[in-house]
């Protein structure tokens, strides 16, 4: 299938940045991190016209999510995957990009493909996860 160029090129300029700051703050890896980036952005490229359907930067957020998990393997540990490893996925994700990242609520929904009040609904639950996972250890 063919792809908009256009769309596509201006798709990969607003995002990859944040990207590969994202995967490097997960796999602690630069050159991994930018390796993944390339490869998840070649298949969204592939897959671009399909994408559009929807909500291309929700199916490139979760190939994303999905290379980077994969990659963790071969990655060295990284303090920010910590996140990952203490409470749901999606949580982690938000809290990843507007803590240690410094994008808001806003900027990080769009680059997950969500709605802003979604992602403020997750930044609250990954601070109950931490409040209840921290100090005497509730649940």
């Amino acid at each position: 299938m063919s792809i908009d160029p256009v769309g596509y090129a201006a798709f990969v300029e607003l995002h990859c940045d944040h990207y590969e700051r994202y995967a490097r703050a997960r796999l602690g890896d630069a050159r991994l991190a930018e390796q993944v980036v390339a490869l998840v952005l070649r298949r969204a490229k592939s897959h671009w016209a399909w994408a559009l359907r929807g909500d291309p930067a929700a199916f490139t957020w979760q190939v994303l999510c999905e290379a980077v998990t994969l990659a963790r393997k071969d990655a060295p540990a990284s303090l920010s995957d910590g996140l990952h490893r203490a409470m749901p996925d999606r949580a982690a994700d938000a809290a990843l990009l507007h803590e240690s990242l410094g994008l808001e609520p806003a900027a990080a929904a769009a680059l997950m493909g969500l709605e802003e009040p979604a992602v403020h609904a997750q930044l609250k639950a990954a601070r109950r996860w931490r409040s209840g996972r921290g100090g005497a250890g509730g649940a």
